[in-house]
């Protein structure tokens, strides 16, 4: 019994000491030290002109915590880049309402079968990926 105990735990500990090697093997990449951003698009119901979109531009940009906004005259289309720890995507719309914007979140489903996807969940790839992270002292 004490055998098996004694095995069980090297076993543990060589994991443990192989993932740690493994975690700081390379050097953390380049977005674990930059800030969370999320992307929101929305898609225009009216017709706007260059210069109503290089106005929306100008305003979005002064927001606090919008980084990067970007319009297409031919879509239609309005990406807006933010901080969701600085602004939520809700006050983001409120103050597209608040400028009398009429938009619509845009939706990009795709119509036919699925693709193809990886037979191991997302979930656990991200959760190994969070593990590796956190035993990197680099």
């Amino acid at each position: 019994m004490k055998k098996g105990i004694k095995i069980t735990l090297y076993s543990f500990a060589a994991i443990f000491l192989g993932l740690l090697v493994y975690a700081n093997w390379q050097p953390k990449p380049l977005h674990a030290y930059a800030k969370d951003a999320q992307l929101s698009i929305y898609q225009l119901k009216k017709t706007a002109t260059e210069q109503d979109l290089e106005k929306i531009n100008n305003k979005l940009e002064k927001v606090q915590g919008i980084s990067a906004v970007a319009a297409n005259i031919q879509s239609q289309m309005l990406s807006v880049v933010f901080h969701p720890d600085e602004i939520s995507e809700n006050e983001v719309k409120t103050w597209l309402v608040k400028e009398n914007i009429d938009f619509e979140k845009a939706d990009f489903t795709m119509d036919g079968p699925p693709a193809a996807e990886c037979p191991v969940p997302h979930t656990y790839i991200m959760g190994f990926q969070k593990i590796k992270y956190a035993l990197n002292f680099r």
